[in-house]
């Protein structure tokens, strides 16, 4: 199952601005992968830049992200969404 993460903190800035537009974001580009949000513990999570996401395939991290670039999130989120479908029906025709 695909899921898209953010590691974000409460106190952090850019990842309240990631929160609170990632979910209009993903309908643009039409990603339906549920979207999850983590508070940062630095015992749990080992990332260099707040906020970070990830997206994960069956518990697999395939795609990770740091920032929150209103460009290279929608990327990320049409990447997420074509390899969940590529992995989904395969590449035989």
């Amino acid at each position: 199952m695909s899921q898209i993460t953010i590691i974000g903190a409460s106190w952090c800035a850019p990842c309240k601005y990631l929160k609170a537009n990632i979910e209009e974001w993903a309908e643009e580009t039409q990603c339906e992968i549920p979207i999850t949000y983590e508070e940062y513990d630095e015992e749990i999570h080992h990332v260099k830049k707040l906020p970070t996401t990830v997206y994960t395939y069956d518990g697999l991290e395939k795609q990770r992200i740091e920032g929150r670039d209103k460009t290279q999130m929608k990327v990320f989120l049409m990447n997420a969404e074509a390899y969940g479908e590529f992995l989904k029906y395969g590449y035989n025709d």
